[in-house]
């Protein structure tokens, strides 16, 4: 077994689980980087997009699963400064979570969830975090495995006290002069791909269907007899992706801006693929 396997499988030793049974509709969302509100926020470019998807989810029932990277505490040193900014967001997330329908994943951008230390005072939102997520159907073969998927990445995942390091104080000023971070998943094409197959491996070995963020490439795709799914990110220049599961049926899903017949924008749901799971 190699290095990579062994850490997914270790994510998973104390999973969070749940079952379809009681949640039949789940939104599955990632890699949101909601930040301070400075020229580096990526996640307010589609606030607007993202805060529409809320109410949608949230009127029809859904459940809401964040599958890490939800905020930007690389790049951040405090929690508190990205909930003042993004207050009426987390307030949204609230009514989620006093309803139970609240799920929260941590990854490599938001690591310190997992020990509490992210600099919080006050009364703030401070739902569990978890590592992983399996998510039970009807048919065992049919279970739903969630996790970043930092953990197929060594720089991000047993090194990220060095790759937090780079981002706060290198990368972050020389993405003022136009250079983009070549430690990053989502900005290396050759990397997200290891990434990606290091997950997907993982997924044929254990026969399971995996669900992952961290590349921030939305995908839902057939593997041999598993299914690999990727939320994508809530900060591509284009929309907000996302992936649906509505009564055993997934869907990948974009939110972003369109222009009706009388010239009016407004925020738009599109389906993009889609796959049956159980």
């Amino acid at each position: 077994m190699n290095y990579y396997s062994k850490q997914i499988n270790k994510a998973f030793e104390n999973a969070k689980v749940i079952s379809t049974e009681k949640y039949p509709q789940i939104a599955f969302f990632s890699d949101c980087h909601r930040g301070s509100g400075t020229w580096n926020d990526s996640f307010l470019h589609n606030k607007t997009l993202y805060q529409a998807a809320l109410e949608y989810y949230w009127e029809r029932n859904f459940a809401y699963v964040e599958i890490g990277d939800g905020d930007e505490l690389w790049e951040n040193r405090c929690f508190n400064d990205i909930y003042e900014i993004h207050s009426d967001v987390f307030k949204r997330l609230e009514r989620f979570g006093t309803s139970e329908r609240l799920f929260m994943l941590f990854g490599n951008h938001d690591k310190v969830k997992a020990t509490r230390g992210f600099c919080t005072s006050g009364n703030f939102f401070s739902p569990p975090y978890y590592e992983s997520l399996i998510i039970k159907t009807p048919d065992k073969n049919k279970d739903l495995y969630l996790i970043h998927g930092h953990q197929a990445d060594l720089l991000n995942d047993r090194l990220w006290p060095l790759a937090r390091w780079m981002v706060r104080y290198l990368w972050k000023p020389l993405e003022l002069a136009g250079f983009k971070d070549p430690t990053s998943a989502a900005r290396n094409y050759k990397k997200s791909n290891k990434v990606e197959q290091r997950l997907i491996n993982w997924a044929q070995q254990n026969n399971q269907n995996i669900m992952a963020g961290h590349t921030h490439r939305p995908a839902m795709a057939l593997k041999g007899n598993i299914e690999y799914m990727n939320t994508g990110s809530a900060i591509h220049p284009n929309g907000v992706t996302c992936i649906e599961l509505v009564c055993g049926k997934l869907n990948l899903v974009k939110w972003t801006t369109c222009v009706d017949e009388n010239r009016r924008l407004y925020v738009c749901r599109q389906e993009i693929e889609e796959a049956r799971i159980f």
